[in-house]
């Protein structure tokens, strides 16, 4: 088949969070994290797949994505995590989106809004506890419950937030986040108020601290079948939805001294054959992996030769009988092997939040559901 193709599967998506739900309980909520389109899986078709399960919200980073979510017939509650407040909350308002609010110059801003329209706003309120990024400092926390109940007409706290930094790899750091957490909480309460929701699990915290999980908590990498740092074992049974697919376009010999590509980055030690693969940069590979990933053909490895090129990367299919147009697996399995993100992370020195967000999202390459 000549194309290049990202296969995801949304049955795999779909068993993935039934697998997180059972692993965390009935009694908590599991918030599917569909930004960054899904991570790379497609927002609308994940959401559309996921619908019939989720509870509570789906969540996003920003307006644009759940208006995107909204087009695309979409009509579950969504969480604005990040980006809202900024010239969009007539946009939150038309469209039924709940914000996170995480400062007091937005918050004013929301209130001001609702009392023009008469309208009492659905809001989460995010607590920084030493992630640093975003969320109310804890000493605010008095000056920000006293605004909204001043205004309770006008906003209302469904949810209480926070998210950790390291609950994959530092057990110090993330109890004294979840301690502090717990302070939040109980001073909230202490005003009178009991939101509906408290979370601040991520998917490193669904698998690490099942005491943070509370009601409600937010599954990000762990949806698509990976978990934030590589497991040896599989304790909530998710797996891969994404396969990277393309085709060899041409094959040729290369002799013994000779060069191939940029550079060049490889010089052939003895005479072999090479075949050029329908991919590159462009298409979400970093060039850094250039010379030290491997792909499946036939069910067998192949490894890359030369500086990977924005449409093309060469292959040693020395040892292969190939020919132009036979499938190449950059991201999948066959029945003897599996090249995953976490395989394609630790060679490109980053993460596998990365490898997914980045690989497949060109015009050139063709997202298939199956």
């Amino acid at each position: 088949m000549y194309e290049v193709r990202q296969e995801v599967n949304l049955k795999t998506i779909r068993e993935n969070f039934l697998n997180i739900q059972n692993y965390v309980g009935n009694t908590t909520e599991v918030i599917p994290v569909i930004k960054a389109d899904a991570y790379g899986h497609g927002s609308s078709a994940v959401a559309l797949a996921l619908k019939e399960f989720t509870k509570s919200y789906f969540a996003v980073a920003c307006t644009e994505e759940a208006i995107e979510l909204r087009k695309n017939h979409i009509d579950t509650n969504i969480m604005v995590l990040s980006r809202v407040g900024f010239g969009d909350i007539e946009d939150l308002y038309n469209y039924n989106l709940t914000p996170v609010v995480h400062d007091l110059s937005v918050l004013q801003s929301i209130i001001d809004f609702s009392k023009s329209k008469k309208y009492r706003f659905p809001i989460h309120i995010k607590f920084n506890t030493g992630m640093n990024r975003v969320g109310f400092d804890q000493l605010d926390l008095e000056k920000v419950i006293e605004l909204c109940k001043k205004n309770k007409d006008y906003i209302d706290i469904v949810g209480v937030m926070s998210h950790f930094s390291s609950s994959e790899s530092d057990p110090n750091r993330t109890t004294q986040q979840f301690n502090a957490f717990q302070e939040i909480i109980k001073s909230i309460k202490s005003y009178g108020i009991d939101p509906k929701y408290y979370h601040i699990s991520n998917s490193g915290a669904i698998l690490n601290y099942k005491s943070a999980h509370f009601n409600a908590v937010r599954a990000g990498i762990a949806l698509y079948g990976y978990y934030s740092k590589t497991q040896k074992d599989n304790p909530m049974n998710i797996k891969p939805a994404m396969s990277i697919k393309s085709f060899i376009i041409s094959k040729h010999r290369l002799k013994k001294g000779e060069g191939i590509g940029y550079g060049p980055s490889f010089v052939a030690d003895y005479d072999m054959q090479v075949a050029i693969v329908a991919f590159g940069y462009a298409d979400g590979l970093f060039r850094v992996m250039s010379n030290k990933f491997s792909v499946i053909v036939d069910d067998k490895l192949c490894k890359s030769v030369g500086t990977i090129c924005m449409d093309m990367f060469a292959i040693d299919v020395s040892d292969v009988d190939v020919k132009v147009g036979d499938e190449v697996i950059i991201m999948g399995e066959s029945n003897t092997y599996k090249i995953d993100a976490d395989d394609l992370a630790l060679l490109s020195s980053t993460i596998n939040y990365e490898i997914l967000t980045n690989i497949g999202k060109s015009l050139r390459v063709k997202r298939v559901y199956v």
